[in-house]
């Protein structure tokens, strides 16, 4: 990454870091290496090809493959859970900002190395809460942290949240009887906008065996709404079961997952958010299967082939699988920063962007640099960005110094100026010119 790139990112993380501070999320880290068998607790099958493995070279072949690169922040923080349960205060409200490893194919839009931006929220089953609220807080932080760095950046963007109940479709699914198949279809289901509308629909007949049934699945999948129109799906309502889009499903099973849904979107109204920027849309399930509950998905608007920019999810009982004895639920998201970072210098003049932090760049004259390191050591002190010139060169190198480096200003102290006690304060883009005194 080029300088003026990450100091582009440096202000990202600045804003997420503010605003993650200011809701009481605690910043955490975990380790980049991790063991085999934590990473792939949950099911090796399903992230077998994501891990990049890592030996050292000097051990034996018998060592190989015991450890891997974290490929997400989740998993990792589950086991942090268990090894610091006894010094968390619960409900536990955790931030981290760290680079993942995937074995993704390079292209626009994924990388093999990348940052995420994690908050959740998490909390023991025992308690016997739902703490729905907390999935309406951690959308409008993110909401509300997009918004700034959109301000920041001066981009006219237009972003839409895209939310669900995974537990709708998981219901659709098992009223079809495909609930053995149903891991299979959420990954399906989760590329469908990433694939044409006849490879969406082979795929899935391969795991359906079925048109019709493939049909059911493509509608369903089409619904969108949003909070005034939700209740649509209830109105079809029978005595004991309700059809939508020909599936039927329990009522009483239904009713309570549209109240869920209904509940995070008026708290995330009562908040910040506004409502044309999110829409109820059932194809957004993420491919993984302990997502269980409410899920989001965030992309920009009119590049939505570049793919998710921020992602939220609910957590079930997703502990056991490092420790049966445990049952811990949490609800939080991942801001995708490299992605959104790929779109963001694809779009703006990166040449017009500050190349460096400094903002002052103090002139070396032979005559007078002691006098000259007194006023670079002044500036330090109270917290001003600043250089010295670390040499006695032309004036004209100097300046160019300072420029290509879209330092702002340049202080110069002359021999003469010593005698009247002032120095000499250029401002590099207007060429004006003031006099200070020392």
């Amino acid at each position: 990454m080029k300088p003026d790139q990450k100091i582009i990112e440096e202000k990202i993380f600045d804003i997420v870091k503010k605003n993650y501070r200011q809701f009481w999320y605690t910043p955490i880290e975990t380790p980049g290496v991790e063991r085999n068998e934590v990473l792939t607790a949950k099911g090796w099958w399903e992230v077998w090809n994501q891990i990049l493995g890592v030996y050292w070279l000097a051990q034996w072949a018998s060592d190989l493959k015991k450890y891997s690169l974290h490929f997400d922040l989740t998993v990792p923080f589950a086991r942090y859970v268990l090894d610091y349960r006894d010094e968390l205060t619960f409900p536990f409200k955790r931030s981290q900002i760290q680079k993942v490893w995937r074995g993704e194919r390079q292209q626009r839009g994924r990388s093999r190395e990348f940052y995420q931006a994690d908050i959740d929220v998490i909390w023991e089953e025992s308690e016997n809460k739902d703490y729905l609220f907390y999935d309406s807080e951690v959308i409008n932080i993110w909401y509300k942290t997009y918004l700034e760095i959109f301000e920041k950046f001066n981009l006219d963007l237009k972003i839409k949240i895209n939310i669900n109940n995974k537990k709708i479709i998981s219901g659709v699914i098992s009223a079809l009887g495909l609930w053995e198949k149903f891991t299979e279809i959420s990954i399906v289901i989760d590329n469908k906008e990433k694939i044409s509308l006849e490879d969406f629909e082979e795929k899935l007949n391969e795991l359906t065996n079925s048109p019709k049934i493939t049909k059911k699945i493509i509608d369903f999948t089409n619904f969108e709404a949003n909070y005034d129109n939700l209740d649509e799906i209830v109105q079809l309502v029978s005595p004991h079961s309700v059809s939508i889009k020909g599936i039927k499903i329990a009522t009483e099973e239904l009713e309570k997952w549209v109240l869920e849904l209904k509940n995070v979107l008026k708290n995330a109204y009562l908040l910040w958010i506004n409502k044309q920027d999110i829409v109820i849309n059932l194809w957004i399930i993420r491919g993984l299967d302990y997502y269980t509950w409410t899920i989001f998905e965030t992309f920009i608007e009119w590049d939505r082939k570049l793919g998710s920019i921020a992602s939220g999810w609910r957590y079930e009982d997703f502990t056991k699988h490092l420790d049966k004895k445990t049952k811990f639920s949490w609800v939080g998201f991942s801001m995708w920063i490299t992605r959104f970072e790929d779109y963001l210098f694809e779009k703006m003049d990166i040449e017009k962007q500050v190349k460096t932090t400094s903002e002052y760049l103090i002139i070396n004259f032979e005559q007078t640099i002691e006098k000259s390191l007194k006023l670079y050591n002044n500036f330090s002190k109270i917290g001003k960005k600043v250089e010295f010139f670390p040499e006695s060169d032309k004036l004209k190198k100097q300046f160019r110094y300072a420029d290509n480096k879209g330092i702002k200003y340049c202080i110069l102290l002359w021999e003469w100026e010593l005698e009247k006690w002032v120095y000499t304060i250029k401002n590099m883009e207007t060429w004006e010119s003031k006099e200070i005194s020392l």
